[in-house]
This record gives C-alpha cells, structure tokens and sequence, in this order.
C-alpha cells in the first residue's frame, strides 16, 4: 500500500472529483468527461502504487460487483440512468461502473482507515452510500423509482451489506 499523506489525499480528493464531474457530464449528456478524467487518475495511480495485482483484481471484482447490483437496479426499475448505454443498449452506464472501479482504488489508501473493521464498514455503507444515489437524483443523473424515504431505506440496507461484503473481499485478495 502506498500510504504517503499526500498520496492518500490525491487518492481521495480524485475520487470524489470524477465522481462528481461522472454526475454532472451524465446530467449534462456529457457522458464521456468523468470516465475520461477518471481513467487519466487511474493510470497515475497504477504508475504509482506498489501492488498492482492486488488492485487489479479488486478493480475487477468491485466492477463486476457493481455492474450486477447497478443491473439490478436498472432492469427491476428502482434506478433509472442517464447515458448512451441504457438508452440504446439496455445496460448499465459506462459512469457509473467506472464509479464502482474508482471505489476500489481508495480500499487500500484513502478508505484504509475502515479496512478490515466490519461494523464500521456496515454503518458507513449503509447511512452514507445511499446518499449517492439520492444525490444523484437531485442531480438528475439517475432517477429513483420510489420516494427519497423508501429509496434511502432500500439502499441502506443494500449498501450495508454490499460495502461489508466488499471490505471482506478487499481483505482476502490484500491478505493472500
């Protein structure tokens, strides 16, 4: 893990920094900006990172993770997204996976801090993951099927377990 403060800083303030420019090009019918600046950040970071194996293989598994959850939202209808993918093709939005990809990227720096601790990761997933969402709701890159209240409760639950599952999972592919 390359753990240097500034490091860990670039690692968080890029994540929440294509995850936003991610929800305003999808808002705007910019679908391609977000993944772009994001790609850029995930090259620098391969460039830079010590185990890159390890981050492959979360990569992987965070994107496969989240394009059959994001599935799930998109064909039971609960979420509707903005983008080329869904509207021509039926499939989850390239942003948004790229979203799912960029989350893993911080598991092992900006987001060590609740690595390995369960309960935290439960709490946290389930209480702010959802605001994601309903952020971008508001937004208007996404559009929840149900109220704000029934669609935060859904999605805590969801998350709760989704980020518990996946620290677990981030623990294994670090610890082998």
């Amino acid at each position: 893990m390359h753990s240097s403060k500034l490091f860990l800083f670039i690692n968080g303030f890029f994540f929440y920094f294509y995850w936003w420019i991610c929800f305003w090009g999808a808002s705007n019918n910019q679908y391609y900006i977000g993944p772009f600046i994001a790609i850029l950040y995930f090259i620098f970071h391969f460039i830079i990172i010590d185990e890159k194996m390890k981050e492959f293989k979360l990569i992987l598994i965070y994107t496969a993770y989240g394009f059959v959850l994001e599935s799930l939202f998109y064909y039971t209808r609960f979420i509707n997204y903005k983008g080329i993918l869904p509207e021509n093709f039926s499939i989850v939005p390239f942003w948004v996976l790229i979203l799912w990809a960029g989350c893993s990227l911080t598991t092992f720096h900006s987001f060590k801090w609740i690595y390995r601790k369960y309960f935290l990761t439960f709490f946290f997933g389930g209480c702010f993951g959802p605001l994601i969402y309903l952020s971008g709701h508001i937004i208007g890159c996404i559009s929840l099927q149900y109220n704000i209240r029934i669609s935060y409760l859904i999605l805590f639950f969801i998350w709760s377990f989704s980020f518990t599952i996946l620290n677990y999972i981030s623990v294994i592919i670090n610890e082998n």
